[in-house]
């Protein structure tokens, strides 16, 4: 039940841009977190990472130093043949942090760049829309945007050695949400307009397909929690966070927590006790603590504006999550004609649950990824 349909490949570029008049600004009433934060006595410094982020309505990604909160790096797509409606949507990058990419909805592209920002491959792909790295066998997957109204009832995989492309039919509307459980060589893709998704093995290409109870939930994004035994959606349509045991999905919900209105990214601490997401539409950072499945925090800010992505950090102290902005709440640091132009990354601390650091970024920051820096 696997089909392949393999599109050309794209031919490499070799590109670099950095841009100057990078901004960072400290949460209101808070400190920013200093670049040589000393690590608790006794404990070896964490390993830099960085952060990427897609930023819509800008044609570029940010690359954020996580330690510091320092934007070190702005990469204009328009540099390499893309238009201003390009949208960078998602990023993803390697385990080792030696190359990222970053999908183009308008562009019609998966980008590849190395560690230094330099363009070294592409793969043609309608309307991307988030992308799962699967660290086993280093291919990268690839849904379909939410803004694409009849898109192919398919997702990609893409072999990041030469930016070849397959597509793998999934059998309903609109594929959106996807995730990768890398040690059993499976892959969630679930419908924006079916209460269902699809979980494909990777090595025999076989498909099985999961329906979810209730009315129509808008499932946005998944997230797999460290132990493999909880798989999580969360729900637009239903301000719900909807729970299944990975390993026999069809087999029912095991919870489905009242969240908040239109929940977007979801991602789980390292350790597990803990699922972090964005309500949009209510301007807050939800944490769901996993041993009840209850929400234990709702984290309001100036910078919290209509959050749309989040990372967290390999030592799980640092939550990183982008805000949209699109309605102009947040007022930016320098003076511009339109607020909106203007969209923030809010750095929190997962101890203290406080905004440590708001960092503005480009228009319409959207899907946002964390991996050491190469």
């Amino acid at each position: 039940m696997r089909t392949k349909h393999v599109l050309q490949q794209g031919m490499p570029m070799r590109n670099k841009w950095m841009a100057g008049g990078l901004l960072v600004v400290a949460g209101i009433g808070l400190s920013a977190c200093a670049a040589d934060e000393e690590a608790p006595s006794g404990e070896p410094p964490p390993a830099a990472e960085r952060v990427y982020v897609a930023n819509q309505s800008s044609a570029s990604v940010s690359v954020i130093d996580a330690g510091s909160g320092e934007v070190v790096a702005t990469i204009d797509v328009m540099q390499y043949g893309f238009d201003a409606n390009s949208r960078p949507h998602h990023t993803a990058v390697d385990p080792d942090g030696g190359h990222w990419y970053v999908s183009l909805i308008g562009g019609g592209h998966v980008l590849r760049f190395n560690a230094e920002n330099e363009l070294v491959g592409r793969a043609p792909f309608e309307t991307p829309g988030l992308l799962a790295m699967d660290p086993s066998s280093g291919m990268l997957y690839v849904g379909r945007s939410m803004m694409a109204p009849t898109p192919p009832q398919r997702i990609g995989v893409i072999d990041p050695a030469d930016m070849d492309i397959e597509e793998l039919d999934v059998f309903f509307a609109r594929p959106h949400a996807l995730i990768v459980d890398s040690e059993a060589r499976r892959i969630f893709a679930a419908s924006l307009a079916e209460n269902r998704f699809a979980v494909l093995n990777e090595e025999s290409g076989a498909i099985d397909l999961v329906n979810v109870d209730g009315p129509p939930h808008t499932l946005v994004q998944f997230a797999l929690s460290p132990d493999r035994r909880h798989l999580v959606a969360t729900a637009q349509l239903t301000g719900k966070l909807l729970v299944f045991d990975a390993a026999d999905p069809a087999a029912g919900l095991v919870a489905e927590v009242d969240v908040g209105t239109q929940p977007w990214h979801p991602v789980f601490s390292p350790d597990g006790g803990h699922v972090y997401f964005g309500a949009k539409d209510d301007d807050a950072v939800i944490v769901v603590e996993t041993g009840g499945w209850t929400v234990v925090q709702r984290i309001t800010a100036p910078g919290i504006v209509e959050p749309h992505g989040s990372a967290v950090t390999a030592d799980g102290r640092y939550l990183f999550v982008s805000n949209r902005n699109l309605k102009g709440t947040y007022t930016p640091s320098r003076e511009v004609e339109n607020n909106a132009d203007v969209g923030t990354v809010v750095k929190i601390d997962t101890q203290t649950w406080e905004v440590v650091q708001t960092i503005e970024v480009g228009a319409y920051p959207a899907g946002i990824s964390i991996g050491p820096a190469g």
